[in-house]
């Protein structure tokens, strides 16, 4: 269906130009697309790696993580975070979003909105606690996408490690993101990269997904939070009170 739809779309020009605004209606097409398959999921994983250019003692570094990240319905969600630095995790059941330390053995229970999105929106508010690729399950990315960046363009059709994707590029001022999101029936993203241009060395953010499932049975019991063996409970000041 999305061939279709792009084949049309090829024909007639609807790319607006006005104010310096570039609009491809293509690249809005195919992130509708992706938005769609996305919000109607009951349930999925995925893994997503990151690397990210930080200052070091040498020069400009490059830091990798590793996310393994669990959703179910509305208001359930998982993430095991690995890094060299860290190792943590994320359990959210509805009710409560529990950070735990692995290298530390520590936990902290934070009550939470009884929805995901709802809840990542607050904890990163008040905690500055960033579950990244967490954007690409809001129903408003595209219209996000579009009020931040007044460039967004479709740059065809590429190839990553022998799959073929739709390569959309947004830009504004301050930064330029690049989105490749899989060319079949389902549309998913599959990687994404973000240029700082205000920042010294115009630093990069690379993130991959990998193997995504859909419509997993995932357990209620896997986003409860048991406490390990020795494990003692800690209170994360919010913003707000640590002022």
């Amino acid at each position: 269906m999305i061939r279709k739809l792009l084949l049309f779309v090829f024909f007639i020009p609807f790319t607006v130009f006005s104010q310096n605004v570039k609009v491809d209606s293509v690249a809005v097409l195919v992130l509708d697309r992706m938005s769609d398959v996305i919000g109607e999921l009951g349930s999925c994983s995925f893994n997503l790696t990151t690397s990210v250019d930080q200052k070091g003692l040498y020069g400009v570094e490059k830091k990798f993580s590793n996310y393994e990240v669990y959703f179910k319905g509305p208001s359930k969600m998982l993430v095991q975070a690995r890094s060299d630095d860290f190792h943590k995790g994320y359990w959210y059941n509805g009710e409560h979003m529990v950070y735990y330390s692995y290298k530390e053995n520590n936990y902290s229970v934070i009550d939470a909105p009884d929805s995901t999105l709802v809840m990542i929106d607050r904890i990163h508010e008040d905690y500055e606690i960033e579950f990244p690729a967490s954007d690409f399950f809001y129903p408003a990315i595209t219209d996000d996408i579009l009020e931040n960046f007044p460039t967004v363009a479709f740059l065809g059709s590429k190839n990553i490690n022998g799959k073929n994707c739709f390569h959309i590029l947004a830009d504004n001022d301050k930064m330029t993101f690049q989105l490749w999101i899989s060319d079949d029936a389902l549309t998913l993203p599959l990687k994404f990269a973000i240029t700082y241009k205000d920042r010294e060395g115009s630093p990069q953010y690379l993130a991959s997904f990998s193997d995504w499932k859909l419509n997993p049975d995932l357990p209620d019991v896997l986003f409860e939070f048991i406490p390990p063996p020795g494990s003692h409970q800690i209170t994360i000041l919010s913003k707000m009170n640590s002022n």
